[in-house]
């Protein structure tokens, strides 16, 4: 016979199992985030021109920038996830976005010429890109599934937590050492932010 706890202990299980790629990349990015000086080298990787070229593509000066860059990657054929501004009226930047490199466009507005810059690959900065990616304003099938899988991530973890609760508090011998547990984690955390 299927009894709760047993439901409830089966499901801790399986949740934790199928969370380790994507906690063991959010923890050891967010490491990698917080001792940066240890994974970079004194150089940043240079950026390797790919072309440098007139090109004419109209950019408004008001209205929705993303359809107007969506438009220059795909005529380019660098479509996917990107970020865009235009720091001024004769420029426009963009950084279109991969786990495995980014590439860069500048687009001089009134002089009508577009340069494209590549990054070279570094695998911490593939983990910390996993770490930030997300949304659902980019283009593209799998930059949506990404945003989907996120998102399935995050109500993953709220489950394991209140399954592993529902175990700690079911189990009459961990209570105490549990509520210590909890305890110490939540004054830590409250203490930080508090007197940050």
């Amino acid at each position: 016979m299927i009894t709760f706890d047993r439901l409830n202990r089966r499901a801790h299980l399986y949740l934790g199992l199928i969370l380790v790629p994507w906690v063991l990349m959010y923890g050891f990015s967010s490491f990698i985030i917080s001792h940066h000086a240890w994974f970079r080298s004194e150089t940043e990787p240079p950026w390797k021109p790919l072309f440098d070229r007139e090109y004419r593509h109209p950019v408004p000066e008001k209205g929705d920038l993303r359809v107007v860059v969506n438009e220059i990657l795909e005529e380019n054929n660098l479509e996917g996830a990107f970020n865009a501004e235009r720091p001024n009226p004769a420029e426009l930047h963009i950084t279109r976005n991969s786990f495995f490199n980014q590439t860069r466009l500048t687009y001089l507005i009134h002089e009508q010429k577009l340069r494209v810059e590549r990054q070279e690959w570094r695998w911490d900065q593939v983990v910390v890109r996993m770490h930030f990616r997300g949304g659902y304003h980019q283009p593209l099938f799998l930059n949506l599934l990404w945003a989907i899988m996120v998102d399935v991530v995050c109500v993953a973890i709220l489950l394991w937590i209140a399954s592993g609760l529902i175990m700690w508090w079911r189990l009459s011998q961990t209570r105490v050492w549990g509520a210590v547990a909890i305890s110490a984690g939540a004054l830590s955390f409250a203490l930080l932010i508090w007197r940050l």
